[in-house]
C-alpha cells in the first residue's frame, strides 16, 4: 500500500516498523526531538551559498579544501554537500543528485532535435554533396582543392549564410575558451546548449573519439604533424553509415534524457 501511494519515496521495512511502534506507544509528532549538546551553527544559508559558489567554480575541489576556505568543520561541510545541496562525487567531480540548480533546466529547455544534418560534425550530409560534383576532377595543389570546394559550397544556397549552421559540442575547456567563442561569434555560428556531464549527448565523445583512439592505440609519434596525419587517415576511413548511426544514436540519447526529465543518471 505504501509503495503504491509513495513510490520510490516509501520508507524501508525497518523504518516503517520503527515508526509504527512509536505511534503505537503514543507518539504523535514526526519531527525530530531536541537532542543534547550544542546545536549546529555552521550549516547556515550563508555557508550553503558559499559552498555552492565554490563547487560550481571548481568541480574537482575536495571537501578539505572547502573546509579550509570557509573555516567550517568537515562534518558540516559533508552535511551541506549531501543534505542541503544534494550533491555526490562522480568521476572525481561533484555533481548534484537531482541537478535542480545546475543543468537540469538547461537539459529540459533544449528542444527535442529532429533529423538535423546541420549539426556539426556534418560529414555524412556535407561531404557527399561535395564529392558528387567534384568526382573525376584532378587538382595539383591543396589550394586548388580548397578553392573548388568553396565554389561548390557557394552554389548551395543553404550554405551561403553561416547563421544556418548549428554547432553541438560539450562544455570542455577547449570549447568554452574565449578564443573559440570569438571565432564562432565572428563567423555567426550558433551553438546549441549542451547539458553538463552528458558525454552521451555529444556525437564526437560517444562515437568519433573512441574509433580514433582504438586505431591509434599503442602507436607512438615523433611530432604533432605526424599525429595530425595519422588522425586524418583514420577519420577519412570511417564509413558514412557509421556517421549516420552516430546521429541516430544522438536522437535516442536525447529522447532518454527528456524521458528522465533532466535527472542525472549513468
Amino acid at each position: 500500500m505504501l509503495t503504491v501511494a509513495y513510490g520510490e519515496a516509501t520508507l524501508d521495512r525497518s523504518n516503517v516498523y520503527r515508526w509504527y511502534k512509536m505511534f503505537s506507544e503514543g507518539r504523535e509528532d514526526v519531527n525530530d526531538e531536541e537532542r543534547a549538546g550544542r546545536p549546529s551553527t555552521l550549516t547556515t544559508d550563508e555557508n550553503i551559498d558559499e559552498v555552492k559558489k565554490i563547487v560550481l567554480a571548481n568541480r574537482r575541489i575536495t571537501v578539505r579544501e572547502v573546509v579550509e576556505d570557509l573555516n567550517i568543520s568537515i562534518g558540516s561541510c559533508h552535511s551541506i554537500f549531501t543534505n542541503d545541496l544534494g550533491m555526490r562525487r562522480v568521476a572525481a567531480k561533484f555533481v548534484p543528485k537531482l541537478r535542480e540548480f545546475l543543468a537540469k533546466n538547461n537539459t529540459l529547455m533544449m528542444p527535442q532535435p529532429p533529423y538535423s544534418p546541420n549539426l556539426a560534425p556534418c560529414d555524412f550530409f556535407l561531404f557527399p554533396k561535395l564529392k558528387r560534383p567534384m568526382k573525376g576532377r584532378r587538382y595539383a595543389t591543396i589550394e586548388e582543392i580548397k578553392t573548388a570546394s568553396k565554389e561548390e559550397l557557394n552554389t548551395k544556397s543553404q550554405y551561403r549564410d553561416p547563421e544556418d549552421l548549428s554547432l553541438l559540442h560539450d562544455n570542455a575547456p577547449s570549447h568554452t575558451s574565449l578564443i573559440v567563442h570569438q571565432c564562432l561569434a565572428r563567423n555567426r555560428v550558433s551553438v546549441l546548449n549542451h547539458p553538463s556531464y552528458s558525454p552521451d549527448l555529444a556525437p564526437c565523445d560517444f562515437s568519433l573519439f573512441p574509433k580514433l583512439k582504438l586505431k591509434l592505440k599503442g602507436r607512438f609519434f615523433d611530432d604533432i604533424p605526424t599525429i595530425q596525419s595519422a588522425s586524418t587517415q583514420v577519420l577519412e576511413a570511417i564509413p558514412q553509415t557509421e556517421l549516420e548511426h552516430a546521429f541516430e544514436s544522438l536522437l535516442n540519447c536525447c529522447n532518454k534524457c527528456i524521458e528522465a526529465r533532466g535527472e542525472y543518471f549513468e
